[in-house]
């Protein structure tokens, strides 16, 4: 038998997945954990597939009527389960589930607080004690676990504690000190590291039609396929350049510099645009403590601000680089605080300026 055709996932968690499938030892309950945008829900769903493809001779097909169905979530024994707001419709679901359609590869983007409610696990808990309807087993995927509320995870406990014979549950987290330690001692863990650029960009190439540009995403977002297919439909180029203004208005100690780049980040309103530039500034200067630790020929991810990112090192090479990556990283808190945009850019450009250190003469 032939599992994951075609299919790129981590050779650790492949390896797993084929002994277990090959020597009948499938665990009754799953935790995939990692990294943002290393594949789990895309991972969980290929599993969901093998355990009730049609195929004799390799699993998942993608073509038989069971795999076409978890590939349209779609089937009635999977339930593909995420966070929704308190105010969601049926419409704005399946608008969220399309683009996991589209793209299992790809984030769902969520806006406003989300979470997995109550009443959502006591209708799976219900529907748990009956016998499949079509399938081999009834595959629950529950994404973002880490926001299911407290009610909610003890009651999901209980299902983790007495699971039915024909029913398998494969969690998922980003985040895996934020869960209950009763609910991870119950499930066996699966650890999806990030994926390689070259993994991502092939991963990219599936989906969408890159070439150079798709590679060059791939390196910015550091195998983080979530963030590789967001950069993919807006470019990176635009918010890599309003870094590079801002970084240079920041060591500058120009206030009216400052200002204007300031109110053109601010100006599109848009709290993913903020923490796009907030992660990009965050790798020119992982890319700097590589250039002033390793030198010249260290390899760099914004390989196209090369020569920028070689000058900056040297000409600031006795600065506090890591120190401004956390000054960097408490502005990203400070973005999930809600607090004003123009404060956390000025806020951070000053300590910036504080922390950058001209190397003398």
């Amino acid at each position: 038998m032939e599992y994951f055709k075609g299919m790129i996932i981590q050779k650790t968690v492949r390896e797993r997945f084929e002994n277990a499938f090959t020597n009948d030892r499938l665990a009754h309950a799953y935790l995939f954990y990692g990294p943002e945008g290393s594949g789990k829900e895309a991972t969980a769903l290929a599993v969901a597939k093998v355990v009730n493809c049609q195929h004799p001779g390799r699993k998942p097909c993608n073509e038989c009527l069971s795999c076409e169905k978890i590939s349209q979530i779609q089937h009635p024994d999977v339930k593909f389960v995420i966070p929704e707001g308190k105010t969601w419709t049926t419409k704005d679901l399946q608008k969220k589930y399309k683009q996991k359609v589209e793209n299992p590869y790809s984030g769902i983007v969520y806006t406003g607080p989300t979470s997995i409610s109550i009443d959502r696990i006591r209708l799976l808990k219900d529907e748990a004690k009956f016998a499949p309807y079509e399938g081999q087993k009834k595959v629950y995927i529950l994404t973002e676990v880490d926001q299911m509320s407290r009610p909610s995870a003890n009651s999901f406990l209980k299902l983790l504690e007495e699971p039915p014979e024909n029913l398998m549950i494969i969690m998922i987290t980003n985040s895996l000190d934020k869960l209950l330690d009763t609910i991870r001692s119950r499930c066996q863990l699966v650890y999806f590291p990030a994926f390689t650029s070259e993994e991502a960009f092939a991963i990219l190439r599936l989906y969408k039609n890159q070439d150079a540009e798709g590679d060059k995403t791939a390196r910015i977002a550091q195998g983080n396929l979530k963030k590789i297919f967001e950069l993919s439909e807006q470019g990176p180029d635009e918010k890599r350049h309003v870094v590079y203004d801002y970084l240079k208005a920041a060591a500058s100690g120009n206030a009216l510099t400052l200002q204007e780049v300031v109110d053109l980040i601010h100006k599109e309103r848009d709290k993913k645009f903020l923490l796009d530039v907030l992660n990009l500034l965050t790798l020119w200067f992982k890319d700097t403590i590589h250039l002033v630790s390793v030198g010249d020929e260290a390899p760099i991810i914004n390989v196209d601000f090369e020569d920028e990112i070689h000058r900056f090192a040297k000409s600031y090479a006795p600065s506090d680089f890591d120190q401004i990556v956390s000054e960097i990283e408490n502005a990203i808190a400070a973005v999930g605080n809600n607090v004003y945009a123009p404060i956390i850019l000025t806020v951070l450009a000053i300590q910036i300026k504080k922390h950058l250190k001209r190397l003398k003469g």
